[in-house]
């Protein structure tokens, strides 16, 4: 008997975990997607990796993206990727945006080091779905150093088509921000 209520008091406490955890995944989801609403300055390729991306046809009509961050050139820890489309409010959204790090674990970049089972992964791939062969995407790119002590964000936007991305026509070459955290 003990031990029956000893488990429904530990199931009760990892609900209530889980449950918090949630609440605050969707305020860090809505707090990344209001920093890339807030955001005036988008850069179109990065330093400290490679950005590329690609849109395919799906049969009902729609279309699927994918933005691929590889290729790193300095170590990026605990990396947190979030993506807007088309400039659309927060308020406004109707569905979860792709992201990675926010809702799942995050992952880690060192140049020529692979080990997935530790987190050090070759590249990170974020995808969603769409209705038009074109899309605007806004993306927030963020990391921490070695020392975990400095956060790097980049603010990276374009135009993806069938044809792969298009610059958009307002960009910034320096819109790095860095800062302790």
């Amino acid at each position: 008997m003990k031990r029956l209520v000893a488990c429904a008091c530990a199931l009760l406490l990892l609900a209530g975990c889980s449950g918090t955890e949630q609440g605050t995944d969707v305020s860090k989801y809505e707090s990344y997607y209001r920093a890339i609403e807030e955001n005036t300055k988008f850069i179109t390729s990065s330093e400290y990796y490679s950005i590329s991306a690609e849109m395919a046809a799906i049969e009902d009509g729609t279309y699927r993206y994918y933005v691929i961050i590889d290729e790193p050139t300095a170590a990026m820890y605990d990396i947190v990727i979030m993506t807007a489309e088309n400039g659309i409010p927060y308020e406004e959204t109707v569905k979860m945006m792709p992201s990675s790090g926010i809702f799942d674990a995050t992952s880690s970049m060192i140049p020529n080091q692979v080990n997935s089972k530790a987190g050090f992964v070759k590249g990170i791939i974020v995808s969603g779905e769409c209705d038009t062969d074109s899309i605007g995407l806004q993306l927030l790119i963020e990391w921490k150093d070695k020392s975990r002590k400095q956060t790097t964000r980049e603010f990276v936007g374009f135009t993806l088509t069938m044809d792969g991305i298009k610059a958009p026509e307002r960009t910034s070459e320096d819109n790095t921000e860095e800062g302790e955290g």
